[in-house]
């Protein structure tokens, strides 16, 4: 969990960890807990984002789930918009359990 306004490069570091982490353990099930980032900025990083994610090793047969504040609401809708045109299945919470319940659940 990245807490504040994120910056670009710190955020491309934490995804690609992530991503790395998630293959070495052979899942391809993410969760983002962003509930502590300012997200306020992270529209401008949405498109960069997904179109880097592919170079380390993320694609559409992941599952993604990002979980935030209800006041971050309208920018998880952006992200989960740009992960769905790439084809990736992605879907924003705001409740933990349901996240984690929903990346459990079958494909």
């Amino acid at each position: 969990m990245q807490e504040g306004s994120p910056l670009f490069d710190e955020t491309t570091r934490a995804l690609a960890a992530v991503v790395k982490m998630a293959l070495e353990i052979g899942s391809k099930k993410i969760i983002i807990d962003a509930r502590s980032s300012g997200l306020v900025n992270y529209y401008n990083y949405v498109v960069r984002h997904a179109e880097l994610l592919p170079s380390i090793g993320f694609d559409g047969s992941f599952r993604s789930a990002i979980v935030g504040l209800p006041e971050q609401v309208d920018v998880m809708d952006f992200i989960v918009s740009v992960g769905r045109n790439r084809g990736w299945t992605v879907r924003r919470f705001v409740d933990m359990e349901e996240a984690t319940r929903w990346l459990a659940g079958p494909a």
